[in-house]
């Protein structure tokens, strides 16, 4: 068996250094990792990489390590088998385990067998991974630490009587001993933020240590004392399970391992872990116990939030293939009703008025479906560098004039508020549907404050969101005196189509449309509410240097010059739209309905035809397939991609393949020519 050596990371107080044992079977994955371990600010990482457990323990036996990275799945051993085998041989190493997305449940099990943390493959970044690491050897010295100490307090009680009757020279010792074992574990635990107690089961009395008083948020000598005292602490909605939980141990001559949830004197609610040995008396009853109390309020925050994450990927998964599909009915739509006009221009007025209905209706229709891709994936738009500021306060006069005369509207931001890069109307969208749903909430009037700070994110709070990274923010935050949100709620408020507005009321897309543009533009959402009081939303938006407005020209509307235009899509409506609405402008057109037509189209008039316009997904041989082929045979020719799905990554996946613009679905008639214009 191998005893760890004194880990690198304890000794020094700059830049530590760190011997790790790397047991990975893909050579590329361990190159990755060792590319992260590169240049951390943490300090230096020394990789030893194995693919076999059996060469891992060889490699134990002959070398000293500070950590073991633990891939599950090996050619010689799978899953927990691997990590007992390491616990055993080397009890204590801190060891994170690596593993696939679909393995997080074998994951979760191997924490329960002992191992410090996991890693999702497919999330690992350089920040995730060395945070990971130190915390893995942190939290390990704490264990070890808390290890010896309750084998030397068990120790105690065991030997009390022996104790007395030693001579003072050895009770001198044993305090001297004592002492320096009660400097670790006050150590250990300030590290760790961890507490201990001891509770005389038979006369109900509590002796917390000063660690503990602070992890529930009481100043050092104020607990009572008392066994009941503490159960006060316990969340209502826990106390019931908690209490059977502890009587249960008792009863079963063992100790209570359990997480709960407290509430501090200011009803703040923190996650505790506790892990606790019961101790008899000479006749076997329970007669004390004792252990220590973790604060997890961390932990189960990340928790929630990569669970939450999780929730919403799927979700926008299946709102971007539902948007998908009705931009594909809106288009031919939207090009009809343009061109109807055209075709028929003596019409008359009330036919006039019925086209004007259904084109007003196929433009709320394809407002509704960008809300949803706003959610699904985020849509770029036009970013420019802009000052928050000005949007606000182009808001507050809007809100002046639409809002009841019994909500007052404040708004308050310092002179030198930070330059963001922004789209102006996704933004503009989200502070006023923020704003829209906090008068939704005062519906007897009230307060709403919007606010913007200037806020540099560190490493330990951009740790508290997935989304975050450390760096300069511009924080803007809408807050309301209203009705609030239940707490039960608040998990879901930016789940699509979720609403507690009455039927007709809302569509349960503000919110999410909200989160998916505040994403885009790499920023996060934080939610504080509280019912009968009012709810809280701050926005944060990365910040950047230059202030500098960027002002976007116009373009002409000019029809062709008979030049011929491919058109390339699997829906005949859609392509009869198109060709109808191009001929008219003075466009020749032909048209394919996938890639395979669209090559021997090319083969047959390649010298004639100057656009290919293409849908990108097509049931057989669509744009992303056939995209590298015509760029190969005709290097010149433009190609512009359409698609009814309009997320950053389609777009920056269509110009990686050779398209040179971008047309979303559904396009007005307007759009479809200046883009033809543009790329001429």
């Amino acid at each position: 068996m191998v005893r760890n050596r004194h880990i690198a990371a304890s000794k020094s107080v700059g830049n530590p250094y760190v011997h790790m044992l790397l047991v990975e079977d893909n050579p590329a994955e361990a190159r990755f990792l060792q590319e992260l371990l590169k240049g951390t600010l943490f300090g230096r990482f020394d990789l030893v990489h194995t693919q076999r457990l059996w060469d891992a323990i060889a490699y134990l036996n002959k070398e000293s390590f500070d950590l073991i990275l633990l891939d599950l799945t090996l050619p010689d051993s799978q899953g927990i088998e691997s990590l007992d085998s390491l616990i055993e041989q080397a009890p204590s190493l801190p060891i994170v385990v690596l593993t696939n997305t679909n393995d997080e449940e074998l994951a979760v099990e191997a924490v329960r067998h002992g191992a410090q943390d996991y890693l999702v493959k497919r999330n690992i970044n350089q920040d995730l991974l060395v945070r990971s690491l130190r915390y893995a050897i942190q939290r390990k010295q704490s264990q070890e630490a808390l290890r010896e100490a309750n084998e030397i307090l068990e120790l105690r009680v065991q030997d009390r009587t022996h104790e007395l009757e030693t001579a003072n020279k050895r009770l001198k010792q044993e305090v001297e001993r004592r002492q320096q074992i009660q400097e670790r574990l006050e150590l250990a635990q300030q590290a760790g933020k961890i507490g201990t107690f001891e509770w005389n089961i038979q006369s109900n009395q509590v002796t917390w240590s000063a660690e503990l008083e602070a992890l529930y948020g009481l100043v050092p000598g104020s607990f009572a004392g008392h066994h009941d005292r503490w159960v006060q602490t316990i969340h209502p909605d826990d106390r019931n399970r908690i209490e059977r939980e502890l009587w249960c141990a008792i009863e079963q001559q063992q100790g209570l391992d359990t997480e709960f949830r407290i509430l501090h004197p200011d009803a703040e609610t923190h996650w505790i872990a506790v892990k606790s040995s019961l101790f008899r008396d000479a006749t076997g009853k329970p007669q004390r116990m004792i252990g220590i109390h973790m604060d997890i309020t961390e932990k189960k925050q990340l928790e929630a939030q990569f669970l939450r994450a999780q929730r919403m990927e799927s979700l926008g998964t299946l709102a971007s293939g539902i948007a998908h599909d009705l931009n594909n009915i809106l288009t031919p739509i939207l090009a009809v009703v343009q061109l109807l006009p055209l075709k028929f221009p003596t019409m008359s007025e009330q036919n006039t008025q019925l086209l004007k209905t259904l084109e007003t209706s196929a433009k709320r229709g394809a407002e509704l479906v960008k809300q949803i891709l706003s959610f699904a994936r985020g849509v770029e738009g036009k970013r420019v560098s802009l000052q928050v500021d000005y949007l606000l306060t182009e808001i507050r006069q809007i809100l002046e004039q639409t809002m009841p005369k019994s909500i007052e509207i404040r708004l308050h931001f310092p002179a030198d508020l930070w330059t963001i890069l922004g789209d102006v109307t996704q933004l503009h969208q989200v502070f006023v549907n923020l704003c829209v749903n906090a008068r939704d909430a005062m519906p007897h009037g009230g307060i709403l404050e919007i606010t913007a700070d200037n806020q540099q994110l560190d490493a330990s709070q951009a740790r508290l969101h997935l989304e975050a990274i450390p760096g300069p923010y511009v924080v803007v935050t809408i807050s309301d005196t209203g009705t609030g949100i239940p707490e039960n709620l608040l998990e879901r408020i930016f789940d699509p189509f979720f609403t507690t507005k009455e039927v007709g009321k809302g569509t349960g897309l503000g919110l999410s449309a909200v989160l998916g543009i505040v994403r885009s533009h790499g920023g996060f959402v934080d939610v504080h509410s509280e019912v009968g009081r009012g709810s809280q939303f701050q926005v944060y938006l990365p910040a950047i240097q230059t202030k500098t407005m960027v002002v976007d020209e116009g373009m002409e509307l000019l029809a062709g010059r008979g030049e011929l235009i491919l058109v390339v899509d699997d829906e005949a409506m859609i392509c009869d739209a198109v060709k109808i609405t191009l001929e008219t402008y003075n466009y020749r057109v032909l048209t394919a309905k996938n890639g395979a037509e669209a090559i021997a189209l090319l083969a047959e008039h390649n010298t004639d035809i100057q656009v290919v316009l293409m849908d990108m997904m097509m049931p057989s041989t669509d744009g992303l397939a056939v995209m590298p082929v015509i760029q190969r045979l005709y290097p010149n020719l433009v190609a512009i991609a359409m698609s009814g799905i309009n997320s950053t990554e389609a777009i920056t996946q269509a110009q990686k393949i050779g398209f040179q613009s971008f047309l979303s679905k559904p396009f007005t008639t307007l759009e479809l020519l200046q883009i033809l214009q543009k790329r001429q």
